[in-house]
């Protein structure tokens, strides 16, 4: 299937493209001296002097050989533009390709870095982006794993394993009781082991040298997540919640590894279901607001954002500044084929809304630029863009889920029980925010 693309309105008109155009000019040429020899016969028949007015002189530089001389220069001269503009500009690529992989759908399919990983039951696979399968690794029935791109932890029954990009285990050990979940971060490991009310949370570097062990803090709490942050992960926050109180309330706490624990904050009621870290803050998201804290669970209130009615899609954190985050209605996301409206969010001073040119079943910010699909097609943004370019999808049968993001811009899509990865139209759409 030959991939179309089409531009749909959405408010205004895109704005106008420019390029460099050269233009030739003709040089008309003259004819030829009948005469080779500058001197002429008399008639007398002596001949006349070379210094005489009939003598031709010759030109130094056929007029051919100037044309191309012209030409080259003027070739030159457009290639050293093009290629002045080519160091400021991202290399269009228009078309939408898809590989498939060689893995049903579930849940267990999870980007790590420019691959996925599949679990299938009993083992790990890891699968590259084409579908060729690079390492497989056994752990057995009812495992879980989780990964930060270069790092994956797994877990099963009492037993955690590191892996390296590789699929080479760093460690592995039996940490006596039952692992209910793992989080893996720049430095270390986080496990969350015993019981689901009262657990014990224990934190080992990537060799499994013991660096933290904390349960007082979540005595008759259920722990529901936990993340490492700050420039090379050496902080951690971890998201609790009291079922046991006359009201149920989300704890978030904050700790710098192997030292103590830096903050306790009270979110209440409201369900927290995202934490991430950009900028220099932690941005805790709930169904009523986006609240920031300092890496002491410090509020800013000032970073404080309402995002009632709206729910977190995906969002893109940079190394330096802040981090953009994309929303869709709460009710356009509970029906995963009823996507119609977009909102992005970056930092407390950018606050955008779009309008889709068709009913969406997910969206991603990758790169600066906005990407949705619909059952049949890719749709992509800049951020400042008015309007929404469409893409067809190389696709047999309609898309029906988009699962995630690879670290290199390539989007894993479901149909049906089928997986693939298409490559994101890319282009020179970015602009600033």
């Amino acid at each position: 299937m030959e991939p179309s693309c089409r531009e749909e309105q959405v408010h205004l008109a895109s704005p106008r493209r420019t390029g460099y155009n050269g233009n030739q000019r003709h040089i008309p040429r003259n004819g030829r001296n009948k005469f080779p020899d500058a001197s002429v016969m008399l008639l007398n028949g002596a001949r006349a002097p070379k210094g005489d007015a009939m003598q031709r002189v010759k030109p130094k530089m056929s007029r051919r050989k100037a044309f191309l001389v012209l030409f080259l220069i003027l070739a030159g001269v457009g290639l050293l533009i093009w290629g002045g503009i080519s160091l400021f500009s991202v290399r269009l690529v228009t078309n939408v390709t898809a590989s498939p992989l060689p893995c049903p759908y579930s849940d267990t399919i999870m980007p790590f870095g420019q691959n996925v990983l599949y679990y299938d039951g009993v083992s790990i696979h890891c699968m590259s982006a084409t579908g060729a399968v690079r390492w497989s690794f056994q752990l057995g029935t009812n495992a879980g794993f989780d990964c930060d791109g270069e790092h994956i932890a797994a877990w099963v029954g009492s037993t955690v394993y590191i892996l390296d990009q590789n699929g080479n285990s760093s460690y592995n050990d039996n940490l006596g009781e039952e692992v209910q979940f793992c989080r893996i971060g720049k430095q270390y490991l986080g496990a969350v082991v015993g019981e689901t009310d009262s657990p014990r949370l224990l934190v080992k570097d990537m060799a499994g040298a013991h660096m933290d062990e904390e349960a007082d803090a979540y005595k008759n709490l259920i722990l529901l997540d936990l993340g490492f942050y700050g420039p090379n992960g050496e902080y951690m926050w971890t998201l609790a919640l009291d079922v046991f109180g006359t009201a149920a309330n989300s704890i978030l706490n904050t700790f710098e590894v192997g030292k103590m624990n830096t903050g306790e904050v009270s979110l209440g009621e409201n369900i927290t279901y995202r934490v991430l870290y950009d900028n220099g803050v932690l941005r805790v998201i709930n169904t009523r607001k986006m609240r920031a804290f300092n890496y002491r669970g410090t509020e800013d209130t000032a970073q404080s954002v309402l995002v009632y009615g709206w729910r977190l899609l995906d969002d893109e954190i940079p190394e330096r500044g802040n981090a953009l985050m994309l929303f869709s209605p709460t009710s356009q996301s509970d029906s995963i084929y009823d996507i119609w409206e977009l909102r992005l969010i970056s930092g407390s001073t950018v606050d955008k809304r779009y309008s889709l040119p068709a009913s969406c079943i997910g969206a991603t910010v990758w790169n600066r630029t906005i990407y949705a699909l619909s059952a049949t097609q890719l749709l992509r943004a800049g951020l400042n863009d008015s309007r929404f370019t469409t893409f067809d999808l190389p696709l047999d049968s309609q898309a029906t889920q988009l699962v995630d993001t690879l670290s290199d811009g390539r989007i894993i899509v479901a149909c049906g029980e089928e997986v693939y990865v298409l490559t994101l139209p890319r282009g020179n759409l970015v602009s600033g925010v």
